[in-house]
């Protein structure tokens, strides 16, 4: 097997070849590329922001903002590079459309994308996705059964069909497609060699979307069943933990005892980077649900706090108000 990159030892040698010559437009481009897959997001951007004299770097630059949630200044770099950027930029541009909620503008450009130069499965798998949430959820399943039929169906591409199915509503149908999902999954991660505790959390996020199923077909009883037992496990994921928080305070609502109900939602106070992750429809109950939890326990403070994400997601709309008015009338009692 290949040896794995060593970049901070790279980043050793450039840096005693900077010392020399500070304006080296090779080694600093080199430091960018090895900063960005070190995953240190926020250092190379104070590189990309700093005065040295970078090449023409508007796709690192693109990247780098994408990977900090600042999706709009992404969107104005990948408009800077070049047009025949290649596949890279167009595909970049698809995942940053997705995290604005464009969904169907992030569908199209999925769809432009060449299947010789992008992995024909993962391309089917992200615009499959970008399609349910624009809410065609019928033509992303046509999206996954065509590519089907040329490639062999990978877990990504069985997860994504069952979520279509769950937007069409057809329950039954869609526990099928969990459950082939989650064997097909499980059956190549033996393949890859995953361990036990990695595959039982890795099959977790299969555990919620059953839940959620569940749920929606009024088996409330199971569902919740379902949502604490994923927590309890305590994935690894925490959008996976925010979903089954959000979800589990849904089920419960107010008619429960409140306190217990935070402790086991405390996945729903997460932080910017889980955030990104989720589609504009999940920020939005995510954002009304903190609310309405802080509300419940007359944490006025906190319910306070929280509105302002909430206003944020639903600019131009009445229910932050109403929230507000209830807020303000807890806060007189």
């Amino acid at each position: 097997s290949a040896d794995p990159p060593r970049h901070e030892e790279a980043l050793v040698v450039i840096a005693e070849i900077l010392q020399q010559d500070p304006e080296d437009a090779d080694a600093l481009h080199c430091k960018l590329v090895c900063l960005i897959q070190m995953r240190s997001f926020d250092e190379a951007f104070r590189l990309l922001s700093s005065k040295a004299p970078l090449r023409d770097n508007h796709f690192e630059r693109a990247y780098v903002l994408y990977r900090l949630n600042r999706q709009l200044e992404a969107l104005e770099s990948l408009d800077r590079c070049p047009k025949d950027g290649g596949g890279g930029v167009a595909e970049l541009r698809a995942q940053v459309l997705y995290r604005l909620g464009r969904y169907t503008d992030s569908a199209q450009c999925y769809k432009a994308l060449d299947a010789e130069v992008v992995d024909p499965a993962e391309l089917a798998a992200n615009r499959a996705a970008a399609l349910c949430a624009a809410g065609e959820s019928e033509a992303a399943e046509k999206v996954i059964a065509a590519t089907a039929a040329m490639v062999d169906m990978t877990p990504d591409m069985a997860y994504n069909k069952a979520c279509c199915v769950i937007e069409r509503g057809s329950w039954r149908e869609a526990l099928a497609a969990l459950d082939e999902a989650e064997a097909l999954f499980v059956e190549q991660a033996a393949e890859h060699g995953e361990t036990e505790e990695e595959v039982a959390d890795d099959r977790i996020v299969y555990q919620v979307q059953r839940a959620h199923i569940k749920h929606r077909m009024g088996q409330l009883d199971a569902a919740l069943e379902g949502y604490e037992a994923a927590l309890r496990a305590k994935p690894s994921d925490a959008e996976v933990a925010a979903v089954a928080s959000n979800n589990l305070f849904a089920v419960r609502g107010r008619e429960s005892n409140m306190f217990d109900t935070a402790k086991k939602a405390k996945a729903l106070n997460f932080d910017e980077a889980v955030e990104a992750k989720l589609t504009v429809p999940q920020r939005r109950v995510f954002a009304l649900n903190r609310c309405l939890l802080a509300l419940y326990m007359n944490k006025v403070k906190e319910c306070t706090a929280a509105l302002g994400k909430l206003e944020r997601e639903f600019e131009g709309s009445e229910l932050p108000v109403l929230v507000r008015a209830a807020v303000l009338a807890k806060d007189k009692q």
